[in-house]
């Protein structure tokens, strides 16, 4: 449906989340202003009642608009949305007739035991509840607000624990939970953007509007894997802007899914073929100790303090704990930060990590005009696990420097200046997993001069 829909429409209607919280806000201020009136006895408070009724009901009228034009993407399940839609109205009509009450127009002065005022804000707060309620179910899925309730009968399965990577099932222990955080909430049974929901097997496999999502044995030709590789600023890129895309570990364990166990829903890992860098995933997943003869463990680092970490922010940076009281950061440079002719103030920032460098295991700088030169600053950052490069003007010469990061383990150049130069120098990275060169002049042909053992996993796109 959302073709047929005009653009503009739809661009209005996910305005709808946002402008949906303020008749909430203004609604539920309206009863609490009452509430209080009444046991403070102060009629004072009551001044601001009108005020707050009426701008709730202009914004639930307002709401329900959107909301209406958010619906027609045809992405939800029409039985929950009609029950949001219409609570929702009648949480408008509710609004405007207890302002009108309050104001005097509608009286019922016949009706003094029932208390109008309150009983009519009363009423309201429940509407807002339950319209909230339906709401929660559309984004969320059906059993979002009971899930973890006491006494909701129809809880999620359990899976048994295990003890070893071996008896853990490759869907359940290690797939299920990467869709549960990165996927269910826009692929459930009540919202099937793109006519897909991933809640069960019978749905995957049932794929979305697009047809199948899953190959088995082939995910180089599930569109689920070639979603989450695509170039981020790609339309199509899965998770959509807004959502936290999946890590290059994800992806890898839903490749081996696919490829290992012919996408099956039960299959444990001990019944296939898993690499030595699944495990090590895997293991760590699973709350493990992952360390392996592959695998290095997380090094142990000294306290940062909060003023350094604040003067290294100031200069754009994010920088997230990865690990409680581990001191070792994830640091990102958001893209465009740094625009054409800025590549100087780029070393700039980059010098003001080094203070820092033996705590920075994962670094992004997409897309922030990072040179050969810059990259020479970054080799200095020796503790660096994964590291982001990609839409930078970077060549051969920059992954030479790489060379110094060994603990390097996957590294991000799409969209680079890169060659198949570089598959050699990959070849001299122990300890490199991946290297993601799609959107490069790097093409299979390239590959297939090298043995597979050589090199690590070379990602050239789709």
């Amino acid at each position: 449906m959302e073709n047929s829909v005009p653009d503009f429409v739809l661009f209005l209607g996910r305005f709808h989340p946002l402008v949906v919280h303020l008749p909430i806000g203004f609604l539920l201020f309206a009863f609490l202003l009452e509430v209080f009136s009444r046991v403070k006895k102060n009629p004072v408070l009551t001044a601001g009642i009108p005020l707050a009724l009426l701008l709730g009901g202009i914004s639930a009228l307002v709401a329900c608009i959107l909301g209406y034009m958010l619906s027609l993407s045809g992405d939800y399940d029409e039985n929950a949305l009609d029950a949001h839609f219409w609570f929702g109205v009648a949480t408008t009509a509710l609004a405007f007739l207890a302002w009108l009450i309050r104001i005097e127009k509608i009286k019922l002065s016949n009706y003094k035991k029932i208390q109008p005022n309150i009983a009519a804000l009363t009423l309201l707060v429940i509407v807002i509840s339950v319209t909230g309620h339906y709401g929660g179910n559309l984004t969320h899925g059906s059993d979002y607000l009971v899930k973890y309730a006491p006494f909701n009968t129809n809880k999620k399965i359990e899976l048994a624990a295990v003890t070893k990577v071996e008896d853990a099932e490759v869907y359940g222990h290690l797939v299920a939970p990467i869709l549960e955080n990165k996927c269910i909430s826009c692929h459930n049974d009540s919202k099937k953007k793109g006519g897909l929901s991933m809640v069960d097997s019978l749905s995957m496999h049932s794929g979305g509007k697009n047809g199948a999502i899953l190959v088995p044995g082939n995910a180089d030709a599930s569109e689920l894997v070639k979603r989450v590789l695509l170039d981020p600023h790609n339309e199509d890129f899965m998770p959509p802007e807004g959502k936290t895309p999946l890590t290059e570990e994800e992806i890898a364990i839903v490749t081996y899914w696919i490829n290992s166990s012919n996408a099956g829903f039960k299959t444990k890992v001990a019944n296939v073929k898993t690499p030595d860098n699944i495990t090590a995933i895997a293991s760590t997943m699973l709350g493990f100790n992952a360390a392996t003869n592959n695998t290095e463990a997380l090094p142990t680092v000294g306290k940062v303090s909060s003023e350094l970490i604040s003067s290294i922010e100031k200069e754009g940076f994010k920088i997230r704990e990865l690990v409680f009281e581990s001191n070792l950061f994830e640091v990102v440079l958001a893209p465009n930060t740094v625009v054409a002719g800025q590549e100087n103030e780029l070393k700039e920032k980059l010098e003001k990590l080094l203070p820092i460098k033996e705590n920075i295991i994962w670094l992004s700088l997409e897309n922030n005009q990072v040179t050969d030169e810059s990259v020479k600053i970054i080799s200095k950052i020796t503790n660096i696990q994964k590291l982001k490069l990609s839409g930078n003007p970077i060549s051969d010469n920059a992954i030479t420097h790489l060379l110094e990061l060994k603990n390097m383990t996957s590294v991000n150049l799409f969209g680079t200046k890169i060659t198949s130069k570089s598959l050699e120098i990959f070849s001299k990275m122990k300890n490199l997993k991946f290297a993601y060169v799609w959107q490069t002049s790097i093409e299979q042909k390239d590959l297939e001069k090298y043995d597979a053992a050589e090199i690590p996993k070379i990602v050239i796109g789709l």
